[in-house]
C-alpha cells in the first residue's frame, strides 16, 4: 500500500498535483519546489510547477513567509512580461494546503552551465549578457527589481539560445508589502556593499527590510558578469562570514582582464564599474549599462574577442630553450641544493647588519617607532566619524565599533613588539629560519607535482589593482594567485591559489635592505585539488626588499613577484 504525499517534499514522478501529473523535480530554493509536469489531455507538453513550502495562513514573523513568495511570483507573471506565461494557480490538498502554479516549461541550461558547456568568447557572452540586461531593463521600466539575479536563476532557452529570467519570489516594486526582514535571502558571497551598511545599523531588527532599489540588481550583474569571465567568485564563498563581510565592504576585487588575460579590457572595466562600493559610483540605471556594452561591441569583431575565455594552461617548455637560473637548478638536483644552503647562509649572514652593534640602537629607534604608530591608531580610532555627505563609508559602523572597543592597551603591546623585534609570542615579527619544510610538502611538490622549474604569482588577490602596479600590504594571511608564462613551471597552472602568510618585520632584511617574507603552505589548483607546499617568494633566499614610501604597517610591494618551491624555509 502506498502513501500518498503530505508535503512537496514527498512528491515524485508519477504523483499528482491537481491535475498535473510530476514528471521530474527540478529543483527549487528555500521558498518552493520546481517540478516538470505535464496534463493527462496534454501528453508530451511540459510545463513548469512551482509549489509552495509551507501551506497557506499565518506564520510566525521570524519564519519565511514561503506561500506569500510563492503568490507574489505568480502575479508577476501575470503582471509583467517576464517571458513566461501562468496557466494555472491553485492549491494542493486543500483550500489552506500548499499554494502552487504552473508556467510554460522552458527547456535549456542555467546561465552557470552554459558558461561551462559552451565555454564561450567574449563576442558570445557578451551578445548574451546583453539580452538579460534587457530583460532586466525591461523590469526598471516599470519599477519592479529582481533582487535575486545569479546564473541559477537566468535559463539559456535551448531552441534560440536567448535568456529567460527565473525565481521572482523576492521581486519588489517601491510600495509592496515587505515579506523578508532585513536584506533579501541570497547568497551572503553577492550581498551588495549597501546592504552590510543597513545590516550593521540594526534596523532590520525592528521590522525593516532593504531597499536596494536598481543599484541592487546592477551590482548582481557585476557579480554575474564577473563569474562569467573569470569563472571565479568576486569574494571567496569559503570565506568565514566575518571575513566575507569585511571583504565586500572594504577590498577591489582583482579585475577581470588581470585574472583572466584573454578578458578584453572593455568588458572587464564593465564589471568594475557594476562592482563598485558606492551606489552612486555604479551606473545610473539599466538603459546607461546597455549603452556601455553597445559601446564595447563596436570592438567585438577584432580577434581577441573571437577566442574562448576559457583559460589556457601554461605552454609546455623545453628544458633546453628555457632560461635555466640558478633556483631551477636547485630544484633540479635536491641533493646538491641542500648541500649549497650552507655556503649560501654564509654569505647572506654575512652581508647582513651586525646585529651586536646595532641592537640597542634598533631597540631604542623601534621603541620610538612603536610610540609614533600607537599614537597615529589612536587618532585614525578617534576619527572613525559617521561618513560626509559627499560620500559612504566602505566600512560598516559595527566593524568601527569593533576597533574602538578594542582596548589601546593591546593595540600598544602589539606595536612595541612588532616594531622592536622582541620575544613576544602572541606578535611575531618573523618567521624561523633555516626550517626543514614537513615531508608530506616536499613529495607533493618534488615527486607528485614535479616542480622543477620557476613560478611568478601575485602576493595577495585581494590587493586591489594592476598587476603592473605596486601595492600595500601589511602582516597577515595572504592568497596568492600563480601567473602563467611560457617560461614558467606548467606543474602550477595559472590560476592556482596560494593560501599563506606575509611578514614584514622588522629585522628582515635583504642585504641592506629592510625587506618582508611571504611563505605559503597549500597550493589549490584550478580543478580544486590541493596539496601541501613549501613556497617562497623573491626566489628561493625567501626575501623580498621593500620599496620605497614602505612605512610601518603598510609595505609598499611589487603585486607579482618571482616564486619557488623550497626543502627548507629559508
Amino acid at each position: 500500500m502506498t502513501t500518498s504525499p503530505v508535503h512537496p517534499d514527498h512528491l515524485s514522478p508519477g504523483n499528482q498535483v491537481g491535475p498535473w501529473k510530476i514528471l521530474e523535480l527540478l529543483g527549487g530554493g528555500g521558498g518552493g519546489r520546481l517540478f516538470k509536469v505535464e496534463r493527462e489531455e496534454q501528453p508530451g507538453q511540459p510545463f513548469t510547477l512551482k509549489v509552495a513550502l509551507r501551506p497557506a495562513g499565518k506564520h510566525e514573523q521570524e519564519e519565511e513567509d514561503a506561500d506569500g513568495r510563492v503568490s507574489r511570483e505568480a502575479a508577476i507573471h501575470m503582471a509583467y512580461d517576464t517571458g513566461l506565461k501562468v496557466h494555472a494557480l491553485d492549491h494542493w490538498l486543500g483550500p489552506s494546503g500548499y499554494l502552487y502554479f504552473v508556467t510554460d516549461y522552458v527547456e535549456g541550461e542555467t546561465f552557470t552551465e552554459w558558461c561551462w558547456r559552451v565555454k564561450p568568447t567574449a563576442a558570445r557572452l557578451l551578445e548574451v549578457f546583453t539580452e538579460v540586461v534587457r530583460l532586466v531593463d525591461r523590469l526598471h521600466r516599470r519599477q519592479l527589481w529582481h533582487r535575486d539575479l545569479k546564473g541559477a536563476n537566468i535559463l539559456i532557452r535551448k531552441e534560440d539560445g536567448q535568456p529567460v529570467l527565473i525565481d521572482f519570489g523576492v521581486a519588489r516594486q517601491p510600495g509592496m508589502a515587505t515579506l523578508t526582514v532585513g536584506v533579501p535571502p541570497t547568497s551572503p558571497h553577492l550581498l551588495p556593499p549597501e546592504s552590510l551598511a543597513f545590516l550593521a545599523e540594526g534596523s532590520w531588527e525592528e521590522g525593516a527590510a532593504f531597499e536596494p532599489g536598481p543599484a541592487g540588481d546592477l551590482y548582481a550583474l557585476g557579480t554575474l558578469l564577473f563569474e562569467a569571465l573569470t569563472d571565479g567568485y568576486a569574494f571567496d564563498p569559503k570565506l568565514p562570514y566575518d571575513q566575507l563581510v569585511l571583504a565586500i565592504a572594504t577590498k577591489v576585487p582583482s579585475a577581470p582582464y588581470v585574472l583572466n588575460p584573454r578578458v578584453p579590457r572593455a568588458l572587464s572595466d564593465i564589471t568594475m564599474r557594476l562592482l563598485a562600493k558606492r551606489p552612486e559610483d555604479r551606473y545610473a540605471d539599466a538603459e546607461a549599462l546597455l549603452q556601455a556594452l553597445w559601446d564595447a561591441a563596436k570592438e567585438k569583431r577584432k580577434p581577441e574577442w573571437q577566442i574562448s575565455l576559457e583559460q589556457p594552461l601554461p605552454e609546455e617548455v623545453d628544458a633546453s630553450e628555457a632560461s635555466v637560473k640558478s633556483d631551477a637548478e636547485r630544484l633540479e638536483d635536491p641533493l646538491a641544493a641542500e648541500e649549497d644552503e650552507p655556503e649560501s647562509d654564509a654569505q647572506s649572514s654575512a652581508a647582513a647588519p651586525t646585529p651586536g652593534r646595532t641592537r640597542r640602537r634598533a631597540v631604542a629607534w623601534a621603541l620610538c617607532g612603536a610610540l609614533t604608530v600607537f599614537l597615529a591608531l589612536w587618532l585614525a580610532l578617534n576619527m572613525l566619524a559617521p561618513p560626509s555627505e559627499k560620500g559612504s563609508s566602505l566600512v560598516p559602523s559595527s566593524i568601527v565599533s569593533a576597533l574602538r572597543r578594542f582596548p589601546l592597551s593591546r593595540h600598544a603591546a602589539a606595536l612595541v613588539c612588532a616594531t622592536a623585534g622582541l620575544a613576544c609570542p602572541s606578535v611575531p615579527t618573523r618567521p624561523e629560519a633555516d626550517v626543514r619544510c614537513p615531508e608530506a610538502s616536499t613529495q607533493a611538490m618534488f615527486q607528485r607535482l614535479k616542480l622543477r622549474k620557476e613560478l611568478k604569482a601575485v602576493i595577495d588577490i585581494n590587493q586591489p589593482g594592476d598587476q603592473s602596479q605596486l601595492g600595500t600590504y601589511q602582516d597577515g594571511p595572504v592568497v596568492g594567485r600563480i601567473v602563467g608564462y611560457a617560461w614558467a613551471d606548467p606543474a602550477l597552472p595559472d590560476g592556482t591559489l596560494l593560501y599563506g602568510r606575509l611578514w614584514t618585520g622588522p629585522g628582515i632584511y635583504e642585504g641592506d635592505k629592510e625587506a618582508v617574507i611571504a611563505r605559503y603552505t597549500e597550493a589549490r589548483l584550478p580543478d580544486g585539488s590541493t596539496y601541501p607546499v613549501c613556497i617562497v617568494l623573491g626566489g628561493p633566499d625567501g626575501r623580498v626588499p621593500k620599496q620605497p614610501g614602505s612605512k610601518a604597517g603598510a609595505t609598499v610591494l611589487p603585486r607579482e613577484l618571482p616564486a619557488a618551491a623550497v626543502w627548507r624555509w629559508p
